[in-house]
């Protein structure tokens, strides 16, 4: 979920607070679900000198997209951890979006497998599957869209759904019953963030509190992700820092 900005000595002492944690990663939990495969090989757990940061999504080879207020200011590479735990990468900032709440990032082709898309807006009552790394609670939540058409001034245009994702989740993939992404998770419509404690614990209450019930969700619609993250860093930029090659275990 959006965190509200955090000073420097936060920062310090979020690193002091993650050591040792370990974000929960969604394969496992995902298994026999529409979820699975993208669990396994297009979801990416991020992270910074040890501290969790959030989650990403595989869109192509080599380039994955997440949310860009999970990046910290100045941070140009973060850690890529799949969603099954066997693989892992660096992730090189390649751009941010000014228009929208949307990063994009390079990794080495091979280590994530892109995840299908479908550009059309979602139904009203749509299920949908989420995807996350929350430092408490599950990896994955189901919920149903509320409202297939929305904009969030600052995070761009997409949709919500009443769903149990929690802080971890933003910049993780949503899922639809073919297992086809639809959005990104990125915010809670009407609220100004976590507050500090939550971001410095990564326990986030209010949503453990709620339960499989979840609560309002906006998602980035990955129609405007994927158009906005070619114009701020075209496809061409990243072909040429890594050749494709084919994934592998």
């Amino acid at each position: 979920m959006r965190v509200a900005p955090l000073p420097r000595w936060a920062w310090l002492l979020l690193g002091l607070f993650s050591l040792g944690a370990c974000a929960r990663l969604p394969a496992e939990e995902a298994r026999a679900t529409p979820a699975a495969a993208v669990a396994a090989w297009g979801f990416a757990a991020l992270s910074s000198h040890g501290a969790p940061l959030g989650s990403a999504v595989a869109v192509a080879p080599g380039r994955l997209l997440t949310s860009a207020h999970l990046l910290p200011e100045g941070v140009a590479v973060v850690e890529a951890r799949r969603g099954d735990g066997q693989g892992r990468a660096e992730a090189r900032v390649l751009a941010r979006s000014v228009a929208m709440d949307l990063a994009v990032l390079a990794v080495p082709p091979g280590v994530f497998e892109p995840v299908p898309v479908v550009r059309e807006a979602p139904a009203l009552g749509q299920r949908l599957w989420a995807l996350g790394a929350p430092s408490a609670g599950p990896a994955m939540a189901v919920g149903v869209v509320t409202r297939p058409a929305a904009v969030m001034a600052g995070r761009g245009e997409g949709f919500t759904a009443r769903i149990a994702a929690l802080m971890g989740y933003s910049g993780g993939p949503a899922l639809d019953e073919d297992g086809h992404l639809r959005g990104l998770v990125t915010a809670l419509p009407g609220q100004g963030g976590a507050t500090v404690l939550a971001a410095l614990t990564g326990m986030d209450l209010d949503g453990l509190a709620r339960g499989v019930a979840g609560r309002e969700v906006f998602f980035l619609s990955i129609a405007a992700a994927l158009a906005e993250s070619e114009r701020i860093a075209p496809s061409a930029r990243l072909s040429a820092h890594h050749p494709v090659r084919s994934p592998q275990p």
